[in-house]
């Protein structure tokens, strides 16, 4: 899974062009999906754009909003509502999410679930910051918000398949800092054994795929996807350069 994470950028026309050009210049791997995050405006258009072209491209949302005790939110969207346009996929847990607009796990366990229940595709991102990473705590720190999984509600264990983790250390988002390739293997694997002793999704043969963000690029993609606990990557600012992205998709 290779994900192009646009955040707050882009226009109808970059959104236009962006697709057809990834459209014709990556491999298509069945094994490796291609999903497409745009800022939440242009959804509908690029959902549109994809069906258009034939585009083996998936959608993905970079937000979804949970309303407490029904209340609606004024600029919010729904997981129904993604549905509703055909969005296969979302973000839930992005650290700017969580800093900016102070998330809780409460909020972020009730997205997941509600992700679920409309069948739609979950990312679920965690990450350290650097003093964390500087204290020796990242594993710690990591296993307090893989936990949000173990609050899901054991009516959701059937969809539990749905549900993608990606690594992004916060101290390397956006930042230019690149983890070294041991450090990188070593937190997927911490991630993967987590989920399996302590979630004990093993037992239900549930394995999910860990992806790899913060500051990817073209130079550093295939060392990084090269580990066998990578399984994927989710790519912010190279993301948006359509030829530097379909090079680093048909890397992987």
């Amino acid at each position: 899974m290779i994900i192009a994470n646009w955040k707050m950028n882009g226009t109808r026309r970059s959104v236009a062009t962006w697709i057809e050009a990834v459209t014709s210049n990556i491999n298509v791997k069945n094994i490796n999906p291609c999903i497409f995050c745009p800022p939440t405006c242009y959804l509908e258009y690029a959902r549109r754009l994809i069906d258009e072209n034939g585009s083996s491209i998936e959608i993905g949302s970079q937000i979804v909003n949970y309303s407490f005790e029904d209340e609606s939110l004024t600029g919010g969207i729904s997981t129904t509502m993604l549905k509703d346009l055909g969005i296969k996929y979302i973000l839930v847990g992005h650290s700017e999410q969580r800093n900016f607009l102070n998330e809780s796990k409460n909020v972020i366990t009730k997205k997941i679930e509600e992700a679920l229940d409309d069948e739609l595709s979950v990312i679920y991102c965690i990450g350290e910051d650097i003093d964390t990473k500087n204290k020796n705590e990242t594993h710690l720190f990591l296993s307090e918000q893989l936990d949000v999984l173990a609050q899901l509600q054991p009516t959701h264990e059937d969809k539990l398949r749905s549900i993608t983790v990606a690594y992004e250390p916060i101290w390397a988002i956006g930042s230019g800092l690149n983890a070294e390739k041991d450090y990188i293997v070593k937190t997927h694997e911490f991630i993967k054994k987590y989920i399996n002793d302590h979630l004990e999704w093993g037992r239900l043969d549930i394995y999910p795929a860990v992806l790899y963000g913060g500051s990817v690029n073209l130079g550093n993609c295939e060392e990084i996807i090269s580990s066998t606990d990578v399984d994927g990557l989710l790519i912010g600012g190279a993301s948006l350069n359509s030829e530097t992205f379909s090079k680093i998709y048909n890397l992987s």
